[in-house]
């Protein structure tokens, strides 16, 4: 597997995840790493402006939050309503792949949990599927630093990202992680904290992840069947309204598509 990793000089996070990459010996994945430069935003890339020939594009990020909260965050991109404010079309996701997204966020809290550093107080977790780019031809993930120009710059919280991504990649290569269910999440806040613990206990794969505020049309139901490889849909219950619940549990069931509620694993 090609493996693309994509970083901005214009993004601070990015850098200083690439300089630590730059630090790891990748000779025995030197046939799987790749690196893409640009000055443009991340999410205002498209398909045209990356190379193709690639099984897997990983974005290397900030996250910005008003919070300012220390952060460590992965998530699969696209644009599940008719705001594109933040690059990308209008109702379109990117492939997903969840055993990618769910390695990387546990090998991430791995080694956030380290006492080394545990001084910089980073919080682990994923998001929902928010921002471009969205025509992207394989699989992608955003691996991000937050959430302010501060915890940007911290080196350890770039070496955190570059580990982990190392350590997934090696993974994913030699097969070596548990067959676990791979799901679709839909339901909860941005953050998902619910599909966050249930990947960090070892329940499941999460790919997509759909907050209880975005209501989702059957342009982007339909390709969430064909853009990620899944078991089953997994509802997060109380994180939806009922309206919601009815009008997705319709369309999954008339495609034959099997779901079940975030209890029902734990």
């Amino acid at each position: 597997m090609k493996y693309l990793l994509i970083y901005s000089t214009k993004d601070l996070a990015g850098m200083n995840i690439k300089n630590n990459l730059n630090n790891l010996n990748l000779d025995d994945l030197k046939e799987n790493i790749y690196f893409f430069e640009t000055d443009k935003k991340l999410t205002e890339l498209s398909q045209k402006d990356l190379p193709n020939d690639y099984d897997y594009y990983i974005f290397l990020s900030k996250h910005r939050s008003e919070s300012k909260k220390p952060t460590l965050t992965v998530h699969t991109s696209g644009n599940l309503t008719t705001d594109n404010s933040h690059g990308g079309n209008i109702e379109e996701i990117c492939p997903c792949d969840g055993v990618l997204n769910s390695l990387l966020l546990k090998n991430i809290s791995k080694y956030n949990n380290l006492e080394e550093y545990s001084q910089f107080n980073f919080e682990v977790s994923f998001e929902a599927v928010h921002h471009g780019p969205t025509d992207l031809n394989v699989p992608s993930v955003f691996v991000e630093i937050g959430s302010s120009e501060k915890e940007w710059e911290i080196k350890e919280a770039g070496e955190i990202i570059a580990k982990s991504i190392i350590d997934t990649i090696k993974s994913i290569e030699n097969k070596n992680y548990n067959v676990l269910d791979k799901v679709v999440g839909f339901g909860g806040g941005h953050y998902a904290p619910r599909f966050t613990k249930l990947v960090l206990s070892n329940k499941c794969y999460v790919g997509y992840i759909i907050p209880k505020y975005a209501k989702l049309s059957e342009k982007v139901l339909n390709q969430i069947l064909i853009k990620q490889d899944f078991d089953y849909i997994l509802f997060d219950w109380k994180g939806l309204n009922s309206e919601d619940k009815k009008r997705y549990i319709e369309f999954f069931e008339k495609n034959d598509i099997l779901w079940k509620k975030v209890k029902d694993l734990c």
